[in-house]
């Protein structure tokens, strides 16, 4: 008998269809950069903080760069220490003061204090008292600490 079809069609060859594979990848890589770009956007969401002047950046102290470190504080006055991937939980005033003279003595933070710039973003709820006691600790060893605000920009 004559067949249509030859037998070597007929047979099934060993392959692997790696097309879903491929759509499933992209699925999750879509999924975890849309997770990544909304964590950027959703940075710290639970603080109204304010915004910086535009000239309120680094600036320079007898010819070198100052080095910035981001301090939060919520309206609960809770603390939190802000770097450009991550935020730390600070439980008071004192583990501020510690990891400062930490950093400090490890050599992460420059000899020279004064090179150290420490901004508060405050949220426009926050007690002065809090404040205040803030201002006061970080002056006390050695640093200086400036809150960041703006004019005009109410909620």
């Amino acid at each position: 008998m004559l067949d249509l079809i030859p037998q070597d069609e007929l047979k099934a060859t060993p392959h692997f269809n790696f097309a879903p594979m491929i759509d499933f990848l992209f699925l999750m890589l879509a999924l975890f950069a849309t997770l990544a770009v909304s964590r950027a956007a959703l940075y710290d969401s639970e603080v109204q903080l304010v915004q910086l002047k535009p000239d309120a950046g680094a600036h320079n102290v007898r010819g070198s760069e100052v080095y910035q470190i981001n301090l939060t504080i919520t309206a609960t006055g809770q603390f939190k220490w802000l770097t450009e991937f991550q935020e730390y939980p600070m439980e008071n005033l004192q583990a501020i003061q510690a990891e400062l003279i930490r950093q400090y003595h490890i050599g992460a933070l420059p000899q020279d204090k004064e090179k150290t710039q420490i901004l508060l973003h405050i949220d426009q709820n926050t007690p002065w008292g809090v404040i205040a006691r803030t201002l006061f600790a970080i002056r006390e060893i050695g640093f200086t600490a400036r809150p960041v605000h703006e004019e005009g920009t109410g909620n």
